[in-house]
C-alpha cells in the first residue's frame, strides 16, 4: 500500500516509497542535508555559488539560520524554518545570568522587507538591555517588569533601524512580533506585542496550566467585544495581528504580567509556527506529557518542533523551554496512553494562510496600519490592525 507523506524541502505530497520529491526533487530518503551540502544533488559547498544556490542544480544551499539550537542554564531554545518557508523568519534568545533567566522568540513578518533581520535585531536588543540592567543585583518582578516595559522599547527603535529595503522583497517596513519571561525564582514576568506567547505549563495540575501573553490580534478584539472565542477565531482574518514592532506599527502598547507559579512546571515561550497547531495551555501540556521520564529541556523543545512538523510545519516554528522545579510527566503519559484520551493538534482551518498578511501568521499587511477590509464586524472600529504575512 502506497503510504502519502510530505516532502521535508518544499511540503508538496510524495509518496513513502519515493526516492525523489517529484516537485522539487529532494531526495527523500538520503540523511538530513549538512550546512553546505546540496539537498537535491549531493553537490559540495564548492559548488554553490554567491547567492548559496548550487551550480550544478540550482537547489539552494541549507542555511545555518534553517534549523538551529541552544541550551543554557536550564533552557533550551529550537528554531526551524518549516516545511513551507523559503527562510527562517524567527529569531530568538535565551540568556542564564546569576538571579534571573530569561526567554526571548521573535517572528519576522513575511510581507515586510528583510523579515528575518528585524526578528533577529528585536531578540538581540531585548537580551541585551534586560542582561545589562538587571545583572549584578537581586532584581524583583517590579523591576524586571519596569525593564521589559524598556526593554521592548529599545527592541522596537532595534526593529526600526533593520534595512529598509530588501531586493526583490516587500515594500513594508520590517516587522516582527516578540515574547519575552524572565525567570526570577517562582516569579514569572512576560512581556509580548503581537501573537508570539508565552505558557506555563504546570506538571502537578492541568487546570494551573495558563497563557501568559495576550495576542494582539483581530480575534482577540472581537472577544474584547462580545464574540465567542469559537466565532472569533474561526473567521478568516482571525490571526491579523493589531500591534507588532516596526516603522509603522501603532504606539507600542505591550503586554506585561506577573505570576507566582504554584510548583514543578516549564515555561515554554513559541512562535505561531507551534501554537497554530497547538492552541491551548491543555493541548500543550500534553503534548509535554508525551515525552519520556527525565527528558531534559533541548529534547523536549526539539520534539515540539517536530510535533509542529508533522501537524503540516506551514509555518517557521521557534520554541524556547525552562524547567522549573523537577517536574515529571510520566503518570499524565501513561495515563493518556492507556485511556487514549490525549487531546489531538488543532489544525487550524487557514494553515496555508501563514504566508497571507495577518492570518495564520499573524504578522502585518502591506501597506500602513489600517483596518483590513475582512475586519470582524465584533470588532471595535477604532482597532488598527497591520495585515501581515510571516
Amino acid at each position: 500500500m502506497t503510504t502519502a507523506t510530505l516532502c521535508p524541502s518544499c511540503g508538496d505530497s510524495v509518496a513513502e516509497e519515493d526516492d525523489f520529491c517529484e516537485s522539487c526533487g529532494t531526495r527523500l530518503h538520503a540523511p538530513p542535508p549538512q550546512e553546505g551540502i546540496c539537498p537535491k544533488c549531493g553537490a559540495p559547498a564548492e559548488a554553490a555559488d554567491a547567492d548559496g544556490y548550487c551550480t550544478r542544480c540550482g537547489y539552494r544551499m541549507p542555511r545555518p539560520s534553517d534549523h538551529w539550537e541552544v541550551e543554557e542554564g536550564g533552557m533550551a531554545l529550537v528554531s526551524d524554518k518549516g516545511l513551507r518557508h523559503h527562510r527562517n523568519e524567527d529569531a530568538g534568545a535565551i540568556r542564564a545570568p546569576e538571579g534571573f533567566s530569561l526567554l526571548v522568540v521573535c517572528d519576522g513578518v513575511s510581507t515586510t522587507a528583510n523579515p528575518d533581520q528585524a526578528s533577529a535585531a528585536a531578540a538581540a536588543a531585548m537580551a541585551e538591555v534586560v542582561v545589562a540592567a538587571l545583572s549584578g543585583c537581586e532584581p524583583g518582578a517590579e523591576e524586571a517588569a519596569a525593564v521589559l516595559a524598556d526593554a521592548l522599547a529599545a527592541a522596537q527603535e532595534a526593529v526600526r533601524n533593520a534595512p529598509q529595503e530588501e531586493p526583490g522583497g516587500y515594500i513594508q517596513a520590517p516587522s516582527t512580533t516578540l515574547a519575552a519571561v524572565v525567570v526570577i525564582g517562582d516569579q514569572l514576568v512576560t512581556a509580548n506585542v503581537g501573537d508570539s506567547r508565552a505558557y506555563w505549563i504546570d506538571a502537578t495540575s492541568p487546570e494551573a496550566c495558563r497563557l501568559l501573553s495576550q495576542d494582539d490580534s483581530l480575534a482577540e478584539a472581537a472577544i474584547a467585544a462580545g464574540a465567542s472565542p469559537e466565532e472569533a477565531y474561526a473567521r478568516r482574518d482571525a490571526h491579523t495581528i493589531t500591534h507588532w514592532l516596526g516603522t509603522d506599527a501603532p504606539e507600542l502598547t505591550p503586554h506585561i504580567e506577573t505570576m507566582t507559579v504554584p510548583g514543578p512546571g516549564i515555561v515554554l515561550v513559541c512562535s505561531d509556527g507551534l501554537w497554530n497547531y497547538y492552541e491551548t495551555p491543555a493541548s500543550l501540556r500534553e503534548l509535554v506529557a508525551a515525552g519520556p521520564p527525565g527528558e531534559g529541556v533541548l529534547e523536549t523543545a526539539r520534539r515540539l518542533v517536530d510535533a509542529a512538523l508533522e501537524a503540516g510545519g506551514h509555518d517557521n516554528i521557534t520554541v524556547a523551554v525552562k524547567s522549573l522545579g523537577a517536574p515529571s510527566w510520566a503518570s499524565e503519559a501513561e495515563e493518556e496512553a492507556a485511556t487514549g484520551e490525549a487531546e489531538a493538534p488543532v489544525m487550524p482551518a487557514e494553515a496555508e494562510a501563514a504566508e497571507v498578511p495577518g492570518e495564520a501568521g499573524a504578522e502585518p499587511a502591506l501597506g500602513a496600519a489600517e483596518p483590513l477590509s475582512e475586519t470582524p464586524t465584533e470588532a471595535p472600529p477604532e482597532i488598527e490592525s497591520h495585515e501581515s504575512e510571516e
